[in-house]
């Protein structure tokens, strides 16, 4: 099938209208252009990858809003990285590879950009291992208690947003409040999932720590009439 430019922006349009995630856009549009023509993998229509590259030129955002399994950051200094957790299949026994997710083209760059500093380069594989753990556990999850999931999709979201926005800021100030939504969120959920009452946290309990005292009593364990 004949395309043009005008044709990508056509559809850049509507998908916009329609709430489509930037990085879905160039598949979609590669599907709707082709058509019964649309095909991928062994014997797959060129095509395809001219219209996924050619969104792509038009609209870099594409490539760079791609959510992957969840998105973090991670700290060399003063120097602030996007994290992008990818999506894994099966087993991998090889080296961790951390160039990628932080959008390094090498292994080599991600390493000057630690300072040659082992210390800094550990602090990277933390953030790693705390973002895949966060990640993939909610996911594990996802059929399980809905009200906590929405907490910890809150605290993931406000995660992304500071996570693509201090590697360009300025100033911090105006990040440190999802930042600390980050880790509430998170807690919140946490009890949620415990057997929490969500509305104790709009301010119905006897005391603002009402739902953590309860957590706490219903797991503590018991204790023998002597105190031992």
């Amino acid at each position: 099938m004949f395309w043009t430019i005008e044709d990508l922006h056509r559809l850049d349009a509507r998908y916009a209208e329609e709430g489509v995630h930037m990085h879905q856009r160039p598949f979609r549009a590669a599907v709707e252009l082709l058509g019964p023509a649309f095909r991928i993998g062994v014997a797959g229509n060129p095509e395809v990858m001219k219209i996924t590259e050619a969104y792509k030129a038009m609209l870099p955002e594409a490539s760079e809003s791609w959510p992957g399994m969840g998105i973090g950051l991670a700290v060399s200094v003063d120097q602030v990285r996007k994290m992008v957790l990818p999506v894994v299949y099966g087993s991998h026994g090889g080296p961790l590879d951390l160039a990628g997710p932080l959008g390094f083209q090498t292994p080599e760059e991600w390493w000057l950009w630690c300072r040659k500093d082992r210390a800094i380069a550990a602090e990277s594989h933390f953030a790693f291992a705390d973002l895949y753990d966060f990640s993939y556990a909610v996911d594990d999850l996802r059929d399980r208690r809905p009200e906590a999931q929405t907490l910890w999709r809150m605290a993931g979201s406000n995660l992304s947003d500071a996570a693509n926005a201090l590697p360009s800021s300025f100033g911090v100030d105006s990040l440190l409040q999802p930042i600390c939504m980050v880790a509430e969120l998170s807690l919140k959920a946490a009890l949620v999932f415990n057997g929490a009452d969500p509305d104790e946290f709009r301010g119905q309990g006897p005391s603002p720590h009402a739902p953590c005292e309860a957590i706490v009593s219903r797991n503590a364990p018991s204790r023998r009439p002597d105190g031992a």
